[in-house]
């Protein structure tokens, strides 16, 4: 299984701050991958994950406007690659069990098998036809949390973890993973001081997507609009003929917003 995941990576990928990049463990799959197995197994099994595992670099992607703006630039992490091998495992395992036993509300539309922007446009479109063809307006509200997998606190995600049946070793692992992490900005070769990472789930993390969907499982639980969700961008969208309808839209949000 190791041996696997090592052949599917891709060899353009950068290393984290460990520098040890894909193409290496590509070159070396045969006798590396048993090794690996056997740390791997030993990391779940003790809770143990080693601190460089927890260190990333950050590079900044300039996105737009001015380039002299912190804010024009998106944070790309860069973590260990070796570490990502057993994130891919552990997310295989998390994503069948959630799948299998339907704990994921259908209105999440990222980061899942089969699920995308267009599924997730298809859906919407499906429903806003059809009210317009019956003569009904249809008001659609929609929502971008700022910096949200930033902002996850890590006690909250466990307590999650756990309400949807996750194991107590798999949790005390992950717990593990999240905590006492710390980051350092790379420009031209020049890096600053590492800053301790108090909450989120990491960025450029294979398991950071995943768990990010667990924890945003239940917004729309108690919302009786329809909700659409990619990751955290939410529609949320109804057929309004009265003041009533209105009147339950606004409350939908107001329970979203709370």
């Amino acid at each position: 299984m190791v041996a696997m995941k090592i052949r599917d990576m891709k060899d353009t990928k950068s290393p984290g701050v460990d520098g040890i990049p894909p193409k290496l463990l590509l070159e070396i799959v045969e006798q590396i991958s048993i090794p690996l197995a056997t740390v791997f197994n030993l990391s779940l099994e003790e809770g143990i994950v080693p601190l460089e595992w927890k260190e990333a670099n950050i590079i900044p992607l300039f996105k737009k406007g001015s380039r002299n703006k912190s804010d024009n630039y998106r944070p790309v992490s860069l973590t260990s690659v070796i570490c990502k091998l057993l994130e891919r495992l552990i997310k295989d395992h998390l994503v069948d069990f959630l799948v299998k036993n339907k704990l994921i509300n259908p209105s999440q539309h990222g980061f899942l098998k089969a699920r995308s922007c267009l599924t997730n446009m298809l859906c919407f479109l499906e429903d806003v036809t059809k009210w317009l063809d019956e003569g009904s307006p249809v008001d659609i509200i929609y929502l971008d949390f700022k910096k949200a997998c930033d902002k996850v606190p890590h006690q909250r995600l466990l307590l999650k973890l756990k309400a949807h049946g996750i194991g107590n070793g798999m949790i005390n692992w992950i717990e593990k993973w999240l905590i006492d992490r710390r980051q350092r900005v790379v420009v031209d070769g020049e890096v600053s001081n590492w800053k301790a990472v108090l909450s989120g789930v990491p960025q450029g993390s294979v398991l950071g997507p995943i768990l990010f969907l667990i924890y945003i499982n239940d917004l729309d639980d108690d919302i009786t609009s329809n909700v659409l969700k990619f990751a955290d961008d939410t529609k949320v969208f109804r057929k309004i003929k009265s003041d009533a309808d209105r009147q339950h839209l606004q409350n939908d949000l107001n329970k979203l917003i709370e």
